[in-house]
Parts: C-alpha cells; structure tokens; sequence
C-alpha cells in the first residue's frame, strides 16, 4: 500500500481555516502596471521551452512567448475553476452529503469564484487590447474534451472524472505557484511582480483545496461501482493526455507571435510547430512538471487505482514506472 507523506487535514479543521485565513481580492495591489520588460512566468513553465530550437530564440521573442504563455496558464485555471463551479451545485444536491463536506464545497465554491476575478483582471492588465471582453483567446479545449468536460460538470454523480481532473489539477496549481514564489524569492528581477503576487495569493486557497480533493476522493468516488470508475478512468486518460502531448494553445501562441513578429513566420515559427509533437516524449518535460517532485499526491493516488492504467503509462517518470522496462513515454496518437 502507497501511503502519502502528510496525513489529510480533516474537514472540520480545513472549514475553520477557510474562515480564519480569507483573504480579499482587493488585498492585491492592481494598482501597480504589469511590466513588459520582464518575464510574466519562470521560463520553465512554458511548453516551448522544451523544444530544440527555443535556446536560439533572441532573447525578446522568447520573453514575448513567456508572457503569452503566461497569458494561457491564467486563462487555464479560469476555465478549470468555472468548470468546478458548473458541477458542485450537483454535487451538493446530495441529501446524504456531510454536513462538513458541504460546508467546505461551500467556501471552496466562493474562492474559486474569486479566483476567477483574480485572473480576470491579471489578464485585463496584462493585455488591455486582448481582453476588452472576458473570453479566452488562447487556451481554447479541443471539441471532444469541451463534450467531455460539460458531460462531467452536468452529471458529476454519474461521470466521475472531474474529481480526478481536480486532483491532478490543483496540485498542478500548487506546484506552478511554487515555481512563482521560488522566482520572486531567488530572482525577483526575472519575474513581473504582479503575476507573481497573484499566483502568491493562489496558492494560499490551492494548499487547502488540495486536501478537500482528497475527502472528496473518500466520500464521492471509493463507494461507487466498478463501472463507474472503468468510465472515469477512460476520461481521465483521455484529459491527461492533452497535459501530456499539449500542443493547441502554444499554436495559438504561434499565430499570434506570428502576427506581431512577421520576421518569425518563415522558417521560426515552421520549426518550433514541427518540434511540438516531439515534446510530450521529452525526459526534461517529464522531470519538471510531471515527476514526483511536481505531482507527489497524484502520483501516489494514482498508483492505489487500477483503472487509471492508462493514465500510468502517459507518466514514465512517476515511481511505478522506474522499474519497469517497458516504461517508455507513449507516442502521441497511440
């Protein structure tokens, strides 16, 4: 049995946090200007940095791809967030819900709704002329898992991979807030101040968000039939997958360096799109945003499930798969 290193908070005690450490939106200072000489994210975030060609990038195109990219992550915990407030009023429908876990759903739905607004106006400062109406431009889901996704949050009772989803996602928050918080600390110079202190402020709700995953886990998912989780298991995979082998919001990415940089169009930005498949299989990829050091709780509430084998196989740096021969990083379209 795989244990996780810290026990899980109970409910009771993560509710009275919820309460003692609220903080507002208007505690961020919006007053200051985002600047557009520095990075808006650590370098190492950004999906391109993985690809052979991005070291002989000058430096001004990479520091544009960084803020885009930036610009792409924040409009991705925007539809993240409004999606785990689609599904939780069905959720908290239940009549045989606890008392506590309701109460948690609540507080957990009010942040995430802050959240939202937060990242709203990082993205309305950051870039006036793209936002006058708050829709995304850049991170934009392919068909299928939109369908997906609106079948999970429609009927969380029935398609379970949302609690997954959340899971891995909130982690996933955490871990790229942390790289935010190490930037600002070690090397304050390279990161924009504003983002940075939003992402700070994230990361105070994600922490508890994290272990309320966790009861969710207990309470919601381990009861229900084989079934059901066979089904979650599938969806699952599938969402994973599109972290694993990312590639449509960097075009977008693209096309729009493309438009404001016409120089890169020839051959530039050709080679990085003919480099992107090839990125998901990267060893560097896996190691910084997908390996223990990233993911530790999902990685190990992974491991106890059977029907996230497939999941296991996108993951070849995860500790089940380092003693195993045929580990190997699954092509894309496989």
């Amino acid at each position: 049995m795989v244990t996780l290193r810290k026990p899980i908070e109970s409910l009771a005690r993560l509710n009275r946090q919820a309460r003692e450490r609220s903080f507002d939106i208007e505690d961020i200072d919006w007053g200051r200007s985002v600047e557009r000489a520095r990075p808006w994210m650590p370098e190492p975030l950004g999906l391109l940095y993985y690809a052979t060609s991005y070291r002989r990038l000058d430096a001004g195109v990479r520091r544009r791809y960084n803020q885009l990219a930036a610009l792409s992550l924040c409009e991705q915990f925007i539809l993240f967030e409004q999606a785990v407030i689609r599904a939780l009023p069905g959720v908290l429908a239940r009549r045989d819900l606890p008392a506590e876990l309701r109460e948690s759903l609540r507080h957990f739905i009010v942040e995430e709704q802050k959240h939202i607004e937060m990242f709203w106006r990082l993205l309305e400062r950051s870039e006036p002329g793209f936002y006058r109406k708050r829709t995304p431009k850049l991170a934009l889901p392919s068909l299928f898992h939109s369908v997906m996704m609106d079948c999970a949050v429609s009927s969380p009772r029935l398609f379970l991979a949302w609690i997954w989803l959340t899971i891995f996602l909130e982690e996933r928050t955490l871990f790229v807030s942390r790289q935010f918080l190490r930037a600002q600390r070690q090397m304050p110079e390279t990161i924009d101040p504003l983002h940075a202190e939003v992402h700070a402020f994230h990361f105070k709700d994600e922490v508890r968000h994290c272990q309320i995953d966790q009861h969710l886990l207990t309470v919601l998912y381990d009861p229900q039939p084989r079934w059901k989780k066979s089904l979650c298991g599938e969806m699952f995979h599938h969402a994973l997958r599109a972290f694993v082998f990312p590639g449509r919001s960097t075009r977008r990415i693209l096309a729009l360096l493309g438009k404001e940089l016409p120089y890169l169009r020839d051959s530039v930005i050709p080679r990085l799109l003919a480099e992107l498949p090839q990125i998901g299989a990267s060893p560097e990829f896996h190691m910084n945003l997908f390996s223990p050091t990233a993911l530790p709780r999902t990685l190990r509430l992974i491991s106890l499930y059977p029907e996230h084998a497939e999941a296991r196989r996108l993951l070849p740096l995860a500790p089940w798969a380092l003693t195993r021969s045929d580990a190997g990083v699954a092509a894309p379209g496989r």
